[in-house]
Parts: C-alpha cells; structure tokens; sequence
C-alpha cells in the first residue's frame, strides 16, 4: 500500500520499555525463523510440548500429566499477547501498525519466545481510530492469529471459542498494561477494545463489566481458558467461572 511511510526502530524502543511483552526486536530472523501465521501444526504441537515440560515441575508433576489441550490454550493466548501487545501501543502511541505476518521466533531456542521483525518502516494509519481497528481485526485478528488457532485446532483437541476468548483477553490485557503505563492512552485503548469485541472475530467472547478503583475497564470473558486445570492453578482475573 502507499502512504506515508514511519521509521519502525524508534517505535519499537519506545514501546518496547513498557514491558517484556511489548518488545520486538528489529533484527534479521536467523535460518529456521517462522512466521507466527506459517509456524504449522509440527512446529506448534513442539512448542505446546514445550509449556507442558516447563508447567508440571513447578506444582510437583510431570510435563505429561498437564493436559495438552490446557497447555495449548496457555501457549496461543501467550503468543497472542506478544503479537497484539506491540500492535496496539505502535498503533495508539505513534499511529502506525506493525505487520504482523513479518514477525518471527526461533523454534529451535533453549530460552524464552521472542519475536523479531525484520520491517523497517510502516505504514502510518489514516482515518481515525474505526480505522485502526479495521487493520487490526484485518491483519492480525483474521489474519495472523486465525492461522494459529486453525493449526492448533486441528492438531489437538482445543474449542475454537476457547481460544478466539483467550485473544480477547490478550487484546484486553495489551490495552490494560498500555493503559496503566502511559495513562494518556487508557480510553483510547479501551475504546478500540471496545470496538474489536464487537465485531464477528471476537464477538460474544467478553467485555468491559465497570472499572477498578483506578478508573481502569475490568474485561470479563465468557469463556475459560483452563488456567485452573493445570497443577497448582486458579483461576485468572478476567475468567466467565469466577464469582
């Protein structure tokens, strides 16, 4: 697309500082770096073994008591945290949106997943915040993070309601951690929330019900993301089975 074209690194430092799970790092992806959207059912089901391993231990279990669908479910809203989290604070902060399908991780790693870009400008978004939220719910709603529920869905047996919730708790999250750090920016991000939920790829997976004390949206899911079945869990904060 033409347009006006904005330097991506200074938008990725500064998101970047918010937290860990706004960083990108804008480097060349090394040989065997895939694409989140491309990643396939092997490379998935080896990185859902991979949250299975490291989640038993902890309560005193083996990775293969931790139910795969559960360890499934914990790995996509992880991921859909790190994709939407930099989209959103470089879309509401500097009025570009990152692309998604060039963001790359490492399945041969021994540490923690992280995701590089090899893009160097982006495209500035014009027209207002309705039209934020039609390159987001386009490019990574449909896009990027439907290619990874489709892949997990049919590599094991995890509901695809389950995980369109857990990228609405994600999307809500990123707009939750964004707002409480440059809290300028709160309602704009809950009113793109807002507007994401209510449109078919999220639609009926939650809401805002009210606010904290701090004034801050409270999301509440309609559906559970199974936090509670692994050993030693609970239930999350925004979860439909809470009281």
């Amino acid at each position: 697309m033409g347009g006006v074209r904005v330097p991506v690194r200074p938008v990725l430092e500064e998101v970047g500082r918010i937290n860990a799970l706004f960083a990108l790092e804008e480097e060349p992806p090394g040989p065997g770096w895939v694409s989140p959207g491309g990643a396939g059912r092997q490379v998935l089901a080896a990185e859902v073994e991979r949250v299975r391993a490291r989640s038993g231990p902890p309560a005193g279990h083996t990775g293969e008591e931790v139910e795969w669908r559960v360890a499934a479910s914990l790995f996509q809203q992880g991921l859909a945290t790190r994709i939407l989290s930099p989209v959103l604070a470089a879309a509401l902060c500097h009025g570009v949106l990152l692309d998604a399908a060039r963001f790359r991780w490492d399945p041969h790693r021994e540490g923690p997943l992280v995701l590089r870009t090899s893009q160097e400008t982006a495209e500035a978004v014009v027209g207002g915040p309705r039209r934020t939220a039609d390159r987001i719910e386009a490019a990574v709603l449909r896009g990027v993070l439907t290619g990874v529920a489709r892949s997990l869905s049919g590599t094991g047996r995890v509901a695809p309601g389950l995980l369109r919730g857990n990228t609405a708790s994600a999307l809500a999250g990123a707009a939750r951690s964004l707002g409480a750090a440059r809290p300028e920016r709160r309602v704009e991000a809950e009113a793109l929330v807002g507007d994401l939920l209510g449109r078919t790829a999220l639609k009926g997976t939650g809401g805002y019900a009210g606010t904290d004390a701090g004034g801050a949206g409270v999301f509440r899911r309609t559906t559970c993301c199974l936090y509670y079945r692994l050993p030693g869990g609970g239930y999350c904060g925004d979860c439909a089975l809470r009281p």
